[in-house]
């Protein structure tokens, strides 16, 4: 009869937190593979790995204890795999905070490495608002900052990842419409950049003919006025 008191060695009991950490996992992976897309190098971000791979390790904790009959240190604790299982739901939370660390700060990168290869003047010519969005970058940057310090805090971890995937989105907006006015841009530059070459020449042509003029003057000063 004790027998129907025992814990029943089985996953059902813990079917709750499992479709939780499932989930999670889910959305995890696809900001883990978004981060790759935008930088490969990314594919071999150690930090992203070693989290996966201890939440991995507590998941196979728990699966051992409710599917074999091996017996794991601390085992006999009847919050056992409960806990393991949140330890693997934290695992994951941070392999996802890591990936947005990855995606922030590539494309960040990949914005600056597009706007610095034009003058401020086709910037503000082809993006009308890209002054704003420059600035609303700078503040998305410390908000970001704010996320990393938060991002072991307890019950506010999902509130925490939501925002910061929110203001990736907003980082994501931004570099698509650099990337939409590639085009326009370049052919804004080349404007410019004729009509900058033009002005130069005029200018330097005014500059000589200054030069010219003064020479002449000074010429013609010297000979119909006496000394």
């Amino acid at each position: 009869m004790d027998g129907l008191n025992a814990e029943p060695s089985s996953l059902d009991q813990d079917r709750e937190g499992l479709k939780n950490l499932a989930e999670l996992y889910a959305e995890a992976k696809a900001l883990i593979l978004y981060s790759e897309q935008i930088d490969p190098d990314s594919r071999s971000n150690l930090q992203v790995i070693k989290e996966l791979r201890d939440a991995f390790d507590h998941l196979m904790r728990v699966i051992a204890t409710r599917t074999t009959d091996r017996t794991l240190s601390d085992a006999d604790d009847p919050d056992y795999c409960r806990k393991h299982i949140q330890k693997s739901v934290g695992h994951v939370y941070r392999a996802a905070f890591d990936a947005l660390d990855g995606t922030v700060l590539s494309l960040i990168t990949k914005i600056t490495e597009v706007v610095d290869h034009y003058p401020p003047e086709v910037l503000n010519q082809v993006i009308p608002n890209y002054w704003e969005m420059k600035s609303e970058l700078y503040k998305l940057s410390g908000k970001i900052a704010d996320h990393r310090a938060r991002k072991d805090v307890g019950a506010q971890i999902g509130l925490t990842l939501d925002r910061y995937v929110q203001d990736i989105e907003v980082v994501k907006g931004f570099y698509q419409t650099v990337l939409d006015c590639g085009p326009s841009l370049e052919e804004c530059a080349a404007q410019y950049k004729k009509h900058n070459t033009k002005a130069k020449r005029k200018d330097l042509f005014e500059k000589i003919l200054l030069v010219i003029l003064s020479v002449v003057l000074t010429l013609i000063a010297r000979h119909f006025i006496p000394l």
